[in-house]
């Protein structure tokens, strides 16, 4: 018995297989059964494709929840690794046309958008996105073709697009809260040192990104060398957290200082990152039109701030109200159209959402209430994206040497650029304890990367290099770290 528990995990996940692969999820997927499909999917509710998906993306979220806890990982470890896992496996053995349109949503997505926009066939769009050899069989482009073009392709796209839909909702919320976690005049107060730690560690291993990126990647545009070395810059906040607590040393000089200039990352990183990725969409690269954008978003960020809190003196009776739908509805109303309006100002919805929460962080006596009701929706929606993310990387990429160099240098890059971040601190601090603080990479490199594979800027190749880039920096930190430690 003790040994089943200790393996409980393992066999969830398994079952969850099993689970998998023994259901139908939808007779319209079965391409030796188109016939009978077609009259069998007319008679069924199309969502309820989407409920079933959904359904199995939480049990599977809920198996990575599991294991974290079992084995002391990060969340965001265990969900990426669990949707590694599960999409390269039905990737492999071709169960479903969807999980290849998951693995290559970039593509999909641009083909989809010019047949929408366009009005013409799949195979015609195609013919403007692929060469002649991607779109032969068994080819990218051949194989989208293919699946965009069955029978089933309805529900295909359907189930593709709510899961893109969800996640995306889940990135929102996490930003959301993540503002609203921010402790800001903590920050504001941190010591001088914490400051010059958090600027070290985002400007080395910018430069250190763009230099691997500007080698190995020297035929891409400046817009994917600037979203690369923009992708190492951030720290996340709540996996470092998470690393020192687990090792019982969150008390520690060291641990408060990479933990103040972590959050100090955070903020900076989120701004940072809105502020690259429109520099890369419209490739403007000339420093006073950087200096524009970034001009614009703090004039934004000071409007939205202004607007919110006089509207929130005219809502004396929020913290009063009886109905905690009433108490949720006005948050949740603020976050949406304040993302709204910051992707209209070029700064994208997820820098919006944060935004919400920074600005909502600041209203003592209703942030708690908040967060308490924001919580809930939030551990729904943000584990899919985060298995989402995991789904679309691309294990048989790496067996190309070339992919594994760059993987191994951008990850060198990510690790040393923050050991010398931790260099900044080092007549007062250990530099090695700051430095591996502040390597675990988490959500907002992910939520990047993503955005700029839909946007068409990251390949599927340099998608899977920089979410694996993110899976070695959490294994690696708190290994290391345990070992400084003990010494």
């Amino acid at each position: 018995m003790p040994l089943f528990r200790a393996f409980s995990p393992l066999f969830m996940f398994a079952g969850a297989l099993v689970f998998l692969f023994g259901i139908d999820l939808s007779p319209a997927w079965s391409a030796e059964a188109a016939e009978p499909v077609s009259n069998q999917s007319a008679a069924i509710n199309p969502f309820s494709f989407i409920l079933l998906e959904l359904g199995l993306i939480v049990i599977v979220a809920l198996i990575a929840h599991t294991l974290s806890r079992r084995y002391r990982l990060p969340v965001v470890l265990a969900e990426l690794a669990i949707g590694v896992a599960i999409g390269n496996l039905l990737y492999w053995l071709n169960w479903s046309s969807l999980f290849f349109l998951i693995m290559h949503i970039g593509d999909a997505g641009e083909l989809f958008k010019i047949v929408w926009n366009s009005n013409v066939s799949v195979a015609e769009a195609a013919g403007r996105i692929f060469t002649p050899a991607e779109l032969g069989e068994g080819q990218v482009g051949g194989e989208l073709v293919r699946a965009l073009s069955q029978g089933e392709s309805p529900e295909l796209v359907l189930m593709g697009i709510a899961l893109w839909l969800f996640s995306n909702l889940g990135v929102v919320l996490l930003l959301f809260k993540l503002g609203l976690e921010t402790r800001v005049k903590e920050l504001v107060k941190a010591e001088p040192i914490a400051f010059l730690v958090s600027l070290a560690g985002a400007a080395a291993p910018f430069l250190l990104g763009l230099l691997v990126s500007s080698w190995l990647l020297s035929e891409s545009s400046t817009s994917v060398h600037i979203f690369v070395a923009a992708a190492l810059c951030t720290t996340s906040a709540s996996i470092s957290t998470q690393m020192f607590s687990n090792l019982n040393r969150q008390h520690s000089a060291e641990a408060r200082l990479a933990l103040d200039a972590a959050f100090i990352d955070d903020v900076i990183g989120v701004f940072l990152l809105a502020i690259m990725a429109a520099v890369a969409l419209d490739n403007k690269t000339e420093a006073s039109e950087i200096l524009g954008l970034i001009v614009s978003a703090v004039l934004f960020l000071a409007a939205t701030a202004l607007f919110v809190m006089q509207l929130f003196k005219r809502l004396p009776a929020f913290e009063q109200a009886d109905e905690p739908h009433v108490k949720l509805l006005i948050p949740v109303a603020i976050v949406f159209l304040i993302s709204w309006l910051s992707d209209l100002a070029n700064l994208g919805a997820i820098a919006g959402a944060f935004i919400a929460g920074l600005i909502l962080t600041g209203q003592r006596n209703s942030k708690e209430m908040i967060k308490q009701l924001i919580t809930p929706l939030e551990k729904i929606f943000a584990p899919i994206f985060f298995v989402f993310v995991g789904m679309q990387v691309n294990l048989m990429l790496f067996l190309d040497p070339e992919i594994i160099w760059l993987t191994t240098l951008l990850a060198a890059a990510a690790v040393l650029g923050k050991m010398a971040a931790g260099f900044v601190a080092r007549r007062t601090f250990d530099p090695r304890i700051v430095g591996l603080g502040l390597v675990p990479r988490g959500e907002a490199v992910l939520i990047f990367i993503s955005v700029g594979k839909v946007l068409g800027i990251v390949s599927d190749s340099l998608f899977s290099v920089i979410v694996m880039m993110v899976i070695i920096t959490n294994v690696m930190s708190p290994w290391a770290l345990k070992r400084v430690f003990g010494r």
